[in-house]
């Protein structure tokens, strides 16, 4: 399709007009929707917009190429809350300490809803301003490579219209800005202000609707680094690529084998919840007497090895509490945890009643879904991964964050793990690189399961016995993508 400006875009960029919209739009939001969910990992952007003699510009930065967080990405000034301060007054703080801005020359406009961007796993909130009195920037060399000034009739240019496809959620703006490609959180932000400011700027057009030669997909070149190692003690280590990844038909037919040799599902879970404790203790790094710890447990095989980790960590003298995605598959289960005084909670199927729900403790066991997951989320999964999404929390994933396909690995959003523990063998959908910013450290468990058994269901182990050493074993990526490395850039918040 060959995109045509929307009729009204050029009218609608004269600042009076613009202006007017912006300020009536940010009006209306409601004040609940302009700040972080308490306790959660926040951050403030500053959408800086000056009338110059090109027309309205918008001041943007290029991160630094080495940098662990979005390396080279356009961004608006912006960062971490400090504690007390407000949203505007972190805003503004970013622009002093990262371009030089003079906050007297500005005059803050509103600020926006906040947005949820995975797998940063951060809260942004948007502050718009108007510089009332533009002046000479100086970029902080630490984090910027330079300072843009990009006008907004570069964005409603048919030219420069390019889409970001984000698996199976569609796809978002972005805009080809000479050498660089303007995409992510900044553009879902600068999109919405144009939708409020410049409604028709697109002239009815959705992004997908750009086609494919306009698609853009960045995150398969951004600079890989290694995995950051999370787990404390000397554990062995191999190379992800020298293992087998394998089918979700082909973990279940191992453990139909296993069940048919007389290791059942609740001896299984066994192992996987002997193999989850662990990981939590090394990841907290320090004896778990008292430390709060929460068990996200779903219908599924891993919500069962999920709910034998609470009962070992209970014992440990942990202070767990199970947060429940549906029935049990193994009602005893639950019914033991709560003889000895766990804390059992189901999880309300609505998002807003979710919130509701307790502070998540000092680290959270992801069990919800496993081999059988068919991701996107939906219903009381979906309702716990936005109710995590709230809580600033280490997590350890069992077998794969939830969210993501146990085949096709990205197709929404989906937990993002700090520790993930896979077992036997690790998932096809484990093998991407566009998924291990979501895995994060990636662990392989042994559950004794023979080499006979993987025969059977056509997988070769070949040179490498992964647990030679020992029971647990850190799979080594020689690629990982960073956390600009990932299409699904924004969430909208809620």
């Amino acid at each position: 399709m060959t995109p045509d400006r929307g009729p009204g875009a050029q009218a609608d960029l004269d600042p009076p007009t613009f202006w007017a919209r912006l300020r009536e739009a940010l009006a209306g939001v409601d004040p609940s929707r302009r700040v972080p969910p308490p306790g959660a990992r926040a951050g403030a952007v500053l959408v800086l917009v000056e009338e110059a003699a090109e027309g309205l510009q918008v001041v943007l930065t290029r991160r630094r190429r080495d940098l662990r967080s979005h390396p080279g990405q356009l961004s608006f000034p912006g960062g971490r809350l400090d504690p007390g301060e407000s949203v505007e007054e972190a805003a503004l703080r970013e622009a002093v300490e990262e371009v030089g801005l003079d906050v007297d020359t500005v005059e803050v406009v509103g600020t926006g809803p906040v947005f949820y961007i995975p797998p940063s796993r951060f809260w942004v909130a948007p502050v718009l301003a108007r510089w009332r009195r533009p002046h000479g920037l100086d970029e902080n060399p630490w984090e910027v490579d330079e300072i843009l000034h990009v006008p907004l009739e570069r964005l409603v240019d048919p030219d420069r219209w390019r889409h970001a496809p984000l698996s199976l959620e569609g796809s978002t703006w972005a805009w080809q800005l000479d050498e660089d490609l303007l995409w992510g959180a900044t553009a879902v932000v600068l999109s919405v202000l144009l939708d409020t400011a410049v409604p028709g700027w697109h002239g009815g057009i959705a992004p997908h609707e750009l086609g494919e030669e306009r698609a853009v997909r960045p995150w398969e070149l951004v600079p890989s680094r290694g995995r950051r190692v999370r787990l404390a003690g000397d554990l062995p280590s191999i190379p992800q690529d020298a293992l087998s990844h394998v089918t979700p038909q082909q973990l279940r037919g191992v453990r139909d084998w296993l069940t048919r040799h007389g290791v059942g599902p609740l001896a299984r879970a066994e192992q996987v919840g002997r193999a989850l404790a662990d990981a939590a203790r090394r990841l907290h790094g320090e004896g778990l007497d008292a430390v709060p710890v929460t068990v996200l447990a779903g219908p599924s095989s891993n919500g069962a090895g999920g709910l034998v980790a609470a009962r070992l960590l209970h014992g440990a003298g942990a202070e767990v509490q199970v947060l429940m995605a549906g029935a049990p598959r193994f009602p005893a289960q639950v019914a033991l945890l709560a003889a000895a005084g766990v804390r059992i909670l189901d999880i309300p199927a609505s998002g807003s009643a979710s919130r509701d729900l307790p502070a998540s403790g000092a680290l959270l066991i992801d069990a919800l879904l496993g081999v059988g997951a068919d991701p996107p989320l939906a219903d009381l999964p979906r309702a716990a991964v936005r109710w995590l999404r709230r809580h600033d929390v280490p997590v350890v994933a069992a077998e794969l964050p939830s969210g993501l396909h146990p085949a096709d690995g990205l197709r929404g959003p989906c937990v993002t793990a700090d520790v993930t523990v896979a077992f036997g063998l690790p998932l096809t959908g484990l093998g991407a690189a566009v998924t291990h910013a979501y895995v994060g450290d990636l662990y392989l468990a042994d559950l004794g399961v023979p080499p006979a058994a993987w025969r059977a269901v056509g997988v070769e182990l070949g040179v490498t016995a992964p647990f030679a050493d020992g029971p647990l074993v850190r799979l080594c990526a020689g690629q990982r993508a960073s956390d600009a490395g990932t299409p699904d850039q924004a969430v909208s918040g809620g």
